[in-house]
């Protein structure tokens, strides 16, 4: 399961000498200005027992970030790369290095790809600031004979613009 909160930066036009004067006292933020790629700005991995949850912290400046259910078409379509939009790629501490473990859906092993809803922004800007949480499920780890795992996270816009990829920290399997 993947929720998306978000903030958005509401903007007033504030012009001339009055308005200028009443948006020194009532507060008015100005215009927010990111860049349109998206950008994970902080992540967290939280486990307890057998679950696991990521706290994804992000930025989106053009504000198209998040699918809608109906988004099942084009570059979204089921078995398209991009029918998720949040990517975490599983990655095990293997004789002093850190080993990408491909996931095999033949096997049962479900990929850990999520599909984040999309809240537009309203108003002139559209810049997005939020926290994406993933519950890790039905668990957050594969069994093997490694012990120590991480995630490697990455998310894409709907103009297909990846953000960088963020590790979380180190944890043990239980």
């Amino acid at each position: 399961m993947v929720a998306l909160i978000q903030q958005t930066f509401p903007t007033l036009r504030c012009t001339g000498m009055v308005l200028s004067l009443a948006w020194l006292l009532s507060g008015c933020e100005p215009p927010v200005s990111l860049p349109p790629e998206p950008r994970l700005t902080s992540i967290e991995l939280l486990t307890s027992g057998e679950t696991g949850t990521l706290l994804l912290g992000f930025e989106d400046g053009d504000g198209n970030f998040g699918l809608n259910q109906s988004d099942t078409t084009d570059a979204f379509c089921q078995g398209c790369p991009f029918h998720h939009n949040v990517f975490c790629e599983y990655q095990e501490w293997r004789d002093s290095a850190w080993v990408a473990v491909p996931l095999d859906p033949e096997l049962g092993q479900v990929p850990f790809h999520y599909r984040a809803p999309l809240i537009a922004p309203t108003g002139q800007n559209k810049a997005q600031r939020g926290t994406i949480t993933v519950e890790l499920e039905p668990r957050y780890y594969l069994t093997s004979a490694y012990d120590t795992l991480r995630f490697a996270v990455h998310i894409v816009d709907r103009d297909l613009q990846s953000s960088d990829t963020l590790l979380t920290a180190a944890v043990r399997k239980p």
